[in-house]
Parts: C-alpha cells; structure tokens; sequence
C-alpha cells in the first residue's frame, strides 16, 4: 500500500477507513496537533458545549472536555469509534463526552453546542467534507453566534516543472509532497486562487482562476496547490506530513514561459470529488 492510499479514507466502509496506523501518525504530529490545541484554548469557556465531527481517536474531545462542560464527539467509522470510546474511558472525563456514531450529515446531536471542531480537512477542501459538512452542522447543531473552526481556507497556487516523464515513459499524477518526495521545480509566484469563508454560504464549485507572473524562463507542466486554515482566532494551520502536504496536480497541457510573462491559470474542481479528477491549466495571457 502507497504512502497515498495510507492518508485517503474509503468513505464507503463503516470499518477501517483510517487505520490505525494513521490515528497513530496523526496524535503524533506536533504541527497538527499544537495548532487545534491553541484553536481551542482561545475558543472554549467552562460553561461552554463542544462538538467534534470526525473525532478519530478522541485526543481533541478529551483535550475539549479538560476546557469545557460538555463534549458531543461524532464518528462515522465504527471501529473508529471503538478506539476513542477506550481513550474517553481511560481519560477520566467519560461522564464529560457522548460519543454519536454516525454520519455527521445526519447523526442527531442533543443540544445546540457552542463551538464545533470539524477537521476534515484536505488540499483546497476538495477530497475532504469540510464544506458539506459545516453547513449541516451550522444549519443544525451551532448554536446562532456560535464558533465553527476552521473559520477559513485560503487556496494558494503556483506553476512550475514535475518529472512525470521518466525513459519515456509519462505517468502525470496528483502526488502529494510528503517528507522524502521531490518537489517540483517552481518557476512563478504564488497567489491566492480562491479564499473560502467557512460560515458563508459555498456552492459545489471550489475551482477558480488567478493570474500568475513567471520569476523564471522554462517549461511548466503542474501546478502546486497549497492551502492555508484559519484554524483559531489567530491559530493558522499549513499542513504537515500527515496532513494537507503541498499537492502537486499536472496540468492539461505543457507551457513554455518566460520570466516576466504572465499566466492564466484554472482550475475545476468540485465538493466531495477528487483532484484526480479536476482540470488544471495555463495560458500565456498577451504582454
């Protein structure tokens, strides 16, 4: 099995979509981890009700219930969901946290919460529920003033060379850059693609268009998609090695540019689809 297919859950199969071996990567990841914890340190009061959705090993329902009255952690996965009930029961704060299994799309929560952590995140909020899911759980379970995190994805992009040609054999795919795959050779700026406002009504949509300058002359071939989160108040979240590392997609065609040229640059992708499967490409705009 890939280092890839290690972080994709088989959103299909009630038992085993992350295993264990990734609950594992992921408690362990300091960036990860230290970030939502600072995000909940600046938002949660004793008085207050939690809500997790998607709570893997229930390390941030526990760290929520040390900071507030009340946790509502949520898990679709089932064997998932075992594995958090044995934390919650070796944490002391079992009265504290109600595990709901069940789709977060649907699952009944009792009580309209204060703050929701929904860290179902991925590379441009595509691969991932995010959006789905917070407009449910806004519609549904936030309380009106409430605080969803994140509150904020900001979609960065920039252009440059991959090898995906090896003794001439061309295998273009989407490779995400965790700690030990070569990066690819960037020859322009990076911009803003698109910002998602997390509160705010999002369509199926996530693509958009941004113009590119070149720093340097040569082939483009990909694009480098990364993705900044607002996690907390003033906590930000880049990605890490277990999650949302700069994703490299090929574009459809190749471009010669020149440093100083300037580039369109598209990209269509939709809520709940796969970067496979989106459209990513260039065009020399005239100087």
């Amino acid at each position: 099995m890939s280092r890839v297919a290690h972080h994709q859950p088989a959103y299909q199969e009630l038992h085993g979509q992350f295993r264990r071996s990734y609950q594992l990567e992921m408690v362990g990841d300091a960036a990860r981890v230290g970030a939502i914890l600072r995000a909940l340190d600046e938002t949660l009061e004793p008085e207050h009700v939690f809500c997790e959705v998607g709570c893997g090993s229930g390390i941030f329902a526990i760290e929520a219930a040390k900071r507030c009255r009340k946790v509502f952690a949520i898990e679709l996965d089932l064997g998932t969901a075992d594995l958090a009930e044995e934390n919650v029961r070796r944490s002391g704060f079992r009265e504290q946290i109600e595990i709901l299994r069940g789709d977060a799309l649907h699952v009944h929560v009792p009580e309209r919460v204060d703050v929701v952590l929904c860290e179902m995140m991925s590379i441009w909020a595509v691969e991932e529920p995010l959006i789905p899911v917070s407009r449910r759980i806004q519609r549904d379970v936030l309380r009106p003033g409430g605080t969803l995190l994140p509150s904020r994805v900001v979609n960065l992009v920039e252009l440059g060379w991959y090898p995906f040609c090896v003794h001439d054999v061309r295998v273009p795919a989407v490779i995400p850059l965790f700690t030990g795959i070569p990066p690819a050779h960037v020859l322009t700026e990076s911009r803003v693609c698109r910002a998602l406002e997390i509160g705010a009504p999002i369509g199926p949509d996530l693509g958009g268009e941004v113009v590119l300058e070149a720093v340097a002359s040569g082939w483009i071939n990909c694009a480098v998609l990364r993705s900044v989160v607002q996690m907390g108040p003033t906590v930000t979240f880049a990605g890490s090695n277990s999650l949302m590392p700069p994703t490299v997609v090929p574009l459809e065609e190749s471009l010669a540019v020149h440093a100083g040229q300037t580039i369109r640059f598209c990209a269509e992708v939709t809520e709940r689809g796969t970067l496979e499967s989106g459209r990513f490409s260039a065009e020399l705009l005239r100087t």
